[in-house]
């Protein structure tokens, strides 16, 4: 059975970490947990890591310092990682805050009993998945005329993005 508009979130937390947490921990788990695993391209893979700007888990109605309290705790009890873009760790948050971008990733016991494992192919997602940022189609000026050529392409592919979507939720 296929759920629509659902994203999994690891039997794993539920069982054992959720009792363990605050609330604004749970609220950045599952904001990490969406940007994460609720996302696939065509072939069902999902990303291992995903840029999350601090505004983003501000908008699960948290405030600024919860954030800061959430990611932390969940750093502590070994739940999530998060890297630079190089992939250093910046689990201090002095270290966070000066960092340009801060991608975060799950830390799963077992990941072959997860979302991540693709059980068509039988093999774990590639490290290269685009951030969800990096979807976007490029930003103009309001007052910046566009080709035509360029806006049919970016009509094209926004159908097609749309369509990939609609065909995995089935």
């Amino acid at each position: 059975m296929k759920l629509n508009h659902t994203t999994a979130v690891p039997n794993i937390f539920f069982d054992k970490q959720i009792g363990e947490l605050s609330g604004s921990a749970i609220r950045v788990y599952l904001k990490i947990v969406r940007n994460l695993l609720g996302w696939r391209d065509q072939n069902g893979q999902v990303k291992k890591r995903d840029w999350i700007a601090h505004s983003q888990f501000e908008k699960t109605g948290l405030s600024n310092r919860s954030v800061t309290n959430g990611i932390q705790e969940l750093l502590e009890k070994q739940l999530i990682q998060a890297t630079d873009y190089i992939g250093n760790d910046v689990s201090n948050p002095k270290e966070r805050k000066h960092a340009q971008r801060v991608y975060y990733s799950l830390i799963l016991e077992n990941s072959e009993k997860t979302t991540f494992y693709n059980e068509k192919t039988k093999e774990k997602p590639p490290h290269n998945l685009r951030t969800t940022k990096e979807i976007s189609l490029p930003k103009y000026k309001a007052n910046e005329r566009i080709p035509d050529h360029i806006r049919i392409r970016q009509i094209q592919e926004q159908e097609q993005r749309k369509q990939l979507q609609r065909d995995s939720w089935q």
